[in-house]
């Protein structure tokens, strides 16, 4: 008899070792359950559905290498995202690259961020699996189901812009556009970091705008359009060489 519970209480630790979560996602002091969905918030400033600032603990002993994975759910055309961590990475792109170190017992000093983007006239939703594991343990994971829904969130547009072009563009980018004569425009370019690159004031009556992006690092970044004081279009861009 004593041997069976020997036994059992060994299964029950070998068990218990196998189902003990590696890592858990916290946010500003709130532990997020394995799987939980976060419905992300619309940023007038930067003219997309965002949430920032999640960490990941590790829950073990041993400092872990993490990395992160998406899994589109629900796709929209016209839309876009991508994530954070450690590098933003272009949304094409599934699964980081670089592993973020984290200390044992330890929140992530890098946060984890997604966004999404929709393009002019799109109306929809997009939903997408993100995934966080161990380099060394890939198969042990804890997941997050980010959802960007703009429905609700539709706006008057004051400024009939185009697309930029060339996209990609290696010199210069341009946008043609019309506006009332007397609005005040305000061109801010920022790259994935959220970081303003550089920007410009423009008056309604130039019908176009040029940006040189030969002194700019090849990549993603978002130009924000505000009239009058008032964000009203984000649009997207890539350069390259």
């Amino acid at each position: 008899m004593f041997k069976k519970v020997l036994l059992t209480l060994s299964l029950m630790a070998v068990v218990g070792m196998i189902t003990a979560q590696s890592l858990q996602f916290e946010y500003e002091g709130t532990v997020y359950e394995d799987g939980q969905t976060i419905v992300c918030e619309y940023s007038e400033d930067f003219g997309e559905y965002h949430q920032e600032n999640i960490r990941i603990k590790n829950l073990t002993n041993d400092p872990l290498d993490v990395m992160v994975e998406k899994e589109i759910i629900e796709s929209l055309p016209g839309s876009s995202n991508w994530f954070c961590w450690g590098l933003c990475y272009n949304p094409e792109q599934m699964v980081s690259s670089n592993p973020v170190s984290v200390p044992a017992q330890t929140l992530s000093s890098e946060p984890l961020s997604f966004h999404f983007m929709f393009d002019e006239g799109v109306i929809g939703r997009t939903s997408v699996k993100v995934y966080a594991f161990a380099r060394s343990n890939p198969e042990e994971r804890i997941s997050l189901v980010f959802v960007a829904d703009n429905v609700t969130n539709t706006k008057e547009n004051y400024l009939n812009l185009g697309h930029a072009y060339p996209n990609p563009a290696s010199s210069q980018v341009h946008f043609e556009y019309n506006a009332d004569d007397n609005a005040d425009i305000n061109v801010v370019v920022y790259n994935l970091l959220g970081q303003e690159v550089k920007s410009q004031l423009i008056s309604g009556n130039q019908n176009r705008i040029s940006i040189a992006v030969d002194d700019m690092q090849p990549g993603i970044y978002f130009c924000r359009f505000s009239v009058n004081g008032e964000v009203v279009k984000t649009e997207k861009f890539i350069v390259k060489r």
